[in-house]
């Protein structure tokens, strides 16, 4: 098993963004989901193992978010305690997309190993993201 946290705002997987040239269309990734891809990569790089695993992945992350200027202390309080979380954008699901691809090649070949996952996302004073990932032995 694997584990590491990575420290700073979680950032979600954009979009792709679409573009007309030579009158073909292109897609292309974002700047700011670039960067966090090679941000993610390059801080989980110290903890990659000596081959990148081959057969069925299991990964968890989860996603610890800014807490809100705007919140009062009594808000502040429950965010920190884990009882108020975040329910607004960007999804879940955004922000794990962003790690599995970042990590795809590293940790795994491809993001299509990965066969269990888990993840939550929460408010805290120290933004940052805590990833575990694991070989899943399969019974043959």
């Amino acid at each position: 098993m694997i584990k590491f946290t990575l420290y700073g705002e979680p950032v979600p997987k954009g979009r792709p963004k679409f573009t007309v040239r030579g009158g073909y269309a292109m897609a292309y990734t974002p700047k700011k989901t670039k960067e966090n891809e090679d941000y993610i990569r390059c801080a989980a790089l110290p903890y990659k193992p000596i081959k990148p695993f081959t057969g069925p992945v299991a990964l968890t992350a989860i996603f610890y978010r800014s807490i809100p200027k705007s919140f009062s202390k009594k808000k502040t309080e429950m965010a920190i305690n884990g009882i108020l979380r975040p329910t607004t954008t960007p999804d879940l699901d955004n922000y794990l997309k962003q790690v599995e691809d970042a990590l795809s090649g590293i940790f795994y070949e491809n993001d299509k190993q990965i066969v269990d996952s888990s993840e939550s996302k929460y408010y805290s004073d120290r933004p940052r993201i805590e990833i575990e990932i694991q070989e899943v032995i399969e019974n043959v």
